[in-house]
Protein backbone atom coordinates (compact mmCIF):
# COMPACT_ATOMS: atom_id res chain seq x y z
CA UNK A 1 0.00 0.00 0.00
CA UNK A 2 1.26 3.41 -1.01
CA UNK A 3 1.88 5.77 1.82
CA UNK A 4 0.58 9.36 1.36
CA UNK A 5 2.15 11.99 3.49
CA UNK A 6 0.65 15.21 4.71
CA UNK A 7 2.61 17.39 2.23
CA UNK A 8 1.26 15.39 -0.74
CA UNK A 9 -2.29 15.78 0.51
CA UNK A 10 -1.83 19.53 0.94
CA UNK A 11 -0.32 19.81 -2.55
CA UNK A 12 -3.20 17.85 -4.14
CA UNK A 13 -5.78 19.90 -2.27
CA UNK A 14 -4.11 23.17 -3.27
CA UNK A 15 -3.97 22.13 -6.93
CA UNK A 16 -7.62 21.04 -6.88
CA UNK A 17 -8.66 24.29 -5.18
CA UNK A 18 -6.69 26.41 -7.63
CA UNK A 19 -8.13 24.51 -10.59
CA UNK A 20 -11.69 24.94 -9.28
CA UNK A 21 -11.14 28.65 -8.63
CA UNK A 22 -9.71 29.17 -12.12
CA UNK A 23 -12.64 27.32 -13.72
CA UNK A 24 -15.13 29.41 -11.72
CA UNK A 25 -13.36 32.64 -12.71
CA UNK A 26 -13.33 31.62 -16.40
CA UNK A 27 -17.04 30.82 -16.24
CA UNK A 28 -17.81 34.20 -14.67
CA UNK A 29 -15.61 36.01 -17.22
CA UNK A 30 -17.34 34.27 -20.17
CA UNK A 31 -20.76 35.12 -18.72
CA UNK A 32 -19.75 38.77 -18.30
CA UNK A 33 -18.49 38.87 -21.90
CA UNK A 34 -21.77 37.36 -23.11
CA UNK A 35 -23.78 39.91 -21.10
CA UNK A 36 -21.72 42.79 -22.53
CA UNK A 37 -22.20 41.51 -26.07
CA UNK A 38 -25.95 41.18 -25.51
CA UNK A 39 -26.12 44.72 -24.09
CA UNK A 40 -24.18 46.11 -27.05
CA UNK A 41 -26.47 44.33 -29.50
CA UNK A 42 -29.51 45.61 -27.62
CA UNK A 43 -28.10 49.16 -27.62
CA UNK A 44 -27.38 48.91 -31.35
CA UNK A 45 -30.95 47.73 -32.05
CA UNK A 46 -32.37 50.56 -29.94
CA UNK A 47 -30.22 53.14 -31.72
CA UNK A 48 -31.40 51.82 -35.09
CA UNK A 49 -35.04 51.56 -34.01
CA UNK A 50 -35.04 55.15 -32.71
CA UNK A 51 -32.58 56.56 -35.25
CA UNK A 52 -35.08 58.87 -37.00
CA UNK A 53 -36.50 60.28 -33.78
CA UNK A 54 -33.05 60.81 -32.27
CA UNK A 55 -31.87 62.52 -35.45
CA UNK A 56 -34.89 64.88 -35.34
CA UNK A 57 -34.23 65.47 -31.66
CA UNK A 58 -30.65 66.54 -32.41
CA UNK A 59 -31.75 68.76 -35.27
CA UNK A 60 -34.41 70.52 -33.18
CA UNK A 61 -32.79 70.58 -29.74
CA UNK A 62 -31.68 73.87 -28.26
CA UNK A 63 -28.79 73.88 -25.86
CA UNK A 64 -26.48 76.30 -24.11
CA UNK A 65 -22.96 76.49 -25.57
CA UNK A 66 -21.52 76.18 -22.06
CA UNK A 67 -22.90 72.65 -21.86
CA UNK A 68 -21.56 71.69 -25.29
CA UNK A 69 -18.24 70.29 -24.12
CA UNK A 70 -18.32 66.54 -23.73
CA UNK A 71 -15.21 64.73 -22.57
CA UNK A 72 -16.65 61.24 -23.05
CA UNK A 73 -16.16 59.24 -26.21
CA UNK A 74 -19.23 57.91 -28.02
CA UNK A 75 -18.45 54.38 -26.85
CA UNK A 76 -18.09 55.56 -23.22
CA UNK A 77 -21.46 57.27 -23.45
CA UNK A 78 -23.06 54.19 -24.99
CA UNK A 79 -21.50 51.89 -22.38
CA UNK A 80 -22.98 53.95 -19.53
CA UNK A 81 -26.41 53.61 -21.09
CA UNK A 82 -26.25 49.90 -20.34
CA UNK A 83 -26.81 50.76 -16.69
CA UNK A 84 -30.33 51.97 -17.48
CA UNK A 85 -33.47 49.92 -17.44
CA UNK A 86 -35.11 49.29 -20.79
CA UNK A 87 -37.91 51.71 -19.92
CA UNK A 88 -35.56 54.62 -19.28
CA UNK A 89 -33.08 53.91 -22.10
CA UNK A 90 -34.32 56.47 -24.61
CA UNK A 91 -35.10 59.01 -21.90
CA UNK A 92 -31.52 58.72 -20.64
CA UNK A 93 -30.20 59.51 -24.11
CA UNK A 94 -32.52 62.48 -24.46
CA UNK A 95 -31.43 63.89 -21.10
CA UNK A 96 -28.35 65.37 -22.71
CA UNK A 97 -28.50 67.08 -26.09
CA UNK A 98 -24.75 67.08 -26.56
CA UNK A 99 -24.32 63.44 -25.57
CA UNK A 100 -27.05 62.52 -28.03
CA UNK A 101 -25.33 64.52 -30.75
CA UNK A 102 -22.01 62.80 -30.05
CA UNK A 103 -23.69 59.40 -30.20
CA UNK A 104 -25.59 60.22 -33.39
CA UNK A 105 -22.50 61.63 -35.11
CA UNK A 106 -20.66 58.44 -34.22
CA UNK A 107 -23.54 56.19 -35.33
CA UNK A 108 -23.89 58.08 -38.63
CA UNK A 109 -20.16 57.70 -39.30
CA UNK A 110 -20.33 53.96 -38.59
CA UNK A 111 -23.42 53.62 -40.81
CA UNK A 112 -21.44 55.30 -43.59
CA UNK A 113 -18.55 52.87 -43.08
CA UNK A 114 -21.01 49.96 -43.17
CA UNK A 115 -22.52 51.34 -46.39
CA UNK A 116 -19.07 51.56 -47.99
CA UNK A 117 -18.33 48.01 -46.84
CA UNK A 118 -21.57 46.71 -48.35
CA UNK A 119 -21.24 48.72 -51.58
CA UNK A 120 -17.70 47.49 -52.15
CA UNK A 121 -18.43 43.87 -51.24
CA UNK A 122 -18.64 41.22 -53.95
CA UNK A 123 -21.23 39.37 -51.87
CA UNK A 124 -24.81 40.01 -52.94
CA UNK A 125 -26.08 39.36 -49.41
CA UNK A 126 -23.99 42.27 -48.07
CA UNK A 127 -25.64 44.63 -50.57
CA UNK A 128 -29.06 43.19 -49.69
CA UNK A 129 -28.36 43.59 -45.97
CA UNK A 130 -27.73 47.30 -46.40
CA UNK A 131 -30.95 47.68 -48.39
CA UNK A 132 -32.82 45.82 -45.65
CA UNK A 133 -31.23 48.04 -42.98
CA UNK A 134 -32.32 51.25 -44.68
CA UNK A 135 -35.78 49.93 -45.57
CA UNK A 136 -36.41 48.69 -42.02
CA UNK A 137 -34.98 51.42 -39.83
CA UNK A 138 -34.84 54.55 -41.96
CA UNK A 139 -37.72 54.17 -44.43
CA UNK A 140 -40.12 52.33 -42.09
CA UNK A 141 -41.10 49.68 -44.64
CA UNK A 142 -42.90 46.62 -43.30
CA UNK A 143 -41.09 43.29 -43.13
CA UNK A 144 -43.57 41.63 -45.48
CA UNK A 145 -43.01 44.30 -48.13
CA UNK A 146 -39.23 44.09 -47.79
CA UNK A 147 -39.38 40.32 -48.23
CA UNK A 148 -41.45 40.73 -51.41
CA UNK A 149 -39.14 43.37 -52.90
CA UNK A 150 -35.99 41.44 -51.99
CA UNK A 151 -37.54 38.08 -52.96
CA UNK A 152 -36.58 36.48 -49.65
CA UNK A 153 -38.43 34.69 -46.89
CA UNK A 154 -38.83 35.97 -43.34
CA UNK A 155 -36.05 33.76 -41.98
CA UNK A 156 -33.59 35.33 -44.44
CA UNK A 157 -34.82 38.77 -43.44
CA UNK A 158 -34.26 38.04 -39.75
CA UNK A 159 -30.85 36.45 -40.40
CA UNK A 160 -29.78 39.48 -42.46
CA UNK A 161 -31.07 41.84 -39.79
CA UNK A 162 -29.15 39.94 -37.08
CA UNK A 163 -25.93 39.92 -39.16
CA UNK A 164 -26.28 43.64 -39.87
CA UNK A 165 -26.86 44.43 -36.20
CA UNK A 166 -23.82 42.40 -35.16
CA UNK A 167 -21.61 44.12 -37.73
CA UNK A 168 -22.88 47.58 -36.77
CA UNK A 169 -22.39 46.75 -33.11
CA UNK A 170 -18.76 45.89 -33.87
CA UNK A 171 -18.33 49.18 -35.70
CA UNK A 172 -20.13 51.28 -33.08
CA UNK A 173 -18.40 49.74 -30.07
CA UNK A 174 -14.98 49.32 -31.66
CA UNK A 175 -12.50 46.78 -30.33
CA UNK A 176 -14.97 45.52 -27.73
CA UNK A 177 -17.43 44.60 -30.45
CA UNK A 178 -14.99 42.89 -32.82
CA UNK A 179 -16.22 39.36 -32.17
CA UNK A 180 -18.88 39.89 -34.85
CA UNK A 181 -16.27 40.91 -37.40
CA UNK A 182 -13.96 37.98 -36.58
CA UNK A 183 -16.64 35.57 -37.79
CA UNK A 184 -16.27 36.79 -41.39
Amino acid sequence: MMEINKADIIKLAAEAGAKAALEAWEKQWKEKQREQKNMRLWNTRMLLRHYNSLKKYCENAVYDRQTAAVSESPVEILETLGNCSKETYIESIKSSVQRTRVIMTHVEAMLQIYKIFCDSSDRLEDKRRYRILTATYFDGIKIEDICIVEKIDRSTYYRDNRETTEMLSALIFGVDGLSAMRKR
